[in-house]
């Protein structure tokens, strides 16, 4: 399969912003397919404790692991974003991606497109465009419509999740502050005014766990254990 090499966030805000001012699309996207919120309805829900503006969506998957996609669920009035599902295994060579639904679906167990630390990149990078979108005003959106979750997904077995790597993928979306300050300095000078923003650094507390078909209760129950004891997250059961 092709190796995915994530855009770099100096060209994914160049892009964004001009973009949009320029053809009133973001990513390809046409801004009459923005959902902005409505002043008549509240599609808010509270997850794990926290509000989120609407319910809706992308489940784990290819395409929720780049930023520029995270953005664009976000733009179609997504605000509960399950990450990709990452896993010890990140330097796999699979015959095709993870889901290919051209004609029809296959889906290829232990798959993990990036490396951790890249993942963990562009989960930080999307939010960070999230928020920049939202605080920069250009959108008409709804006043509490961008209120957004990042819901992590890891698998697929206990001995993986308690590897050093994904406990380092899980500390880091617990605080991303390393990542976010190095990025920071990437923001180019024409958008400086986005450097100082007080970017959310605490991306995910809440997590999904992905295991395999079949997999045993009572594994599935230490997993969980060491989940909610060890890394003190929120967590659901797929």
């Amino acid at each position: 399969m092709a190796e995915l090499y994530p855009y770099s966030f100096a060209s994914l805000i160049t892009r964004m912003f001009r973009e949009y001012e320029t053809k009133e699309s973001i990513y390809d996207l046409p801004a009459r397919k923005f959902v902005l919120g409505d002043d008549t309805l509240d599609f808010s829900v509270d997850f794990h404790g926290a509000q989120v503006s609407t319910p809706l969506g992308p489940a784990a998957g290819p395409q929720s692991q780049m930023a520029q996609n995270l953005v664009l669920s976000w733009l179609v009035g997504c605000r509960v974003m399950e990450l990709k599902t990452v896993q010890i295994m990140d330097e796999l060579r699979i015959p095709r991606p993870c889901i290919d639904m051209q004609t029809v679906g296959y889906n290829v167990e232990w798959s993990q497109e990036l490396k951790l630390e890249a993942s963990l990149e562009e989960y930080v990078k999307g939010s960070m465009l999230i928020e920049m979108l939202a605080a920069s005003g250009v959108l008409k959106m709804k006043p509490g419509f961008e209120k957004t979750i990042f819901d992590m997904s890891v698998g697929y077995d206990l001995a993986g999740i308690k590897s050093p790597t994904v406990q380092a993928f899980i500390k880091g979306m617990l605080n991303a502050s390393d990542v976010v300050d190095r990025l920071r300095e990437q923001i180019p000078d024409e958008y400086a005014e986005f450097r100082d923003l007080d970017y959310t650094t605490r991306l995910s507390d809440t997590l999904t766990l992905s295991t395999f078909h079949g997999c045993p209760p009572d594994k599935i129950e230490r997993i969980m254990e060491f989940l909610l004891e060890e890394n003190g997250l929120h967590s659901i059961v797929k």
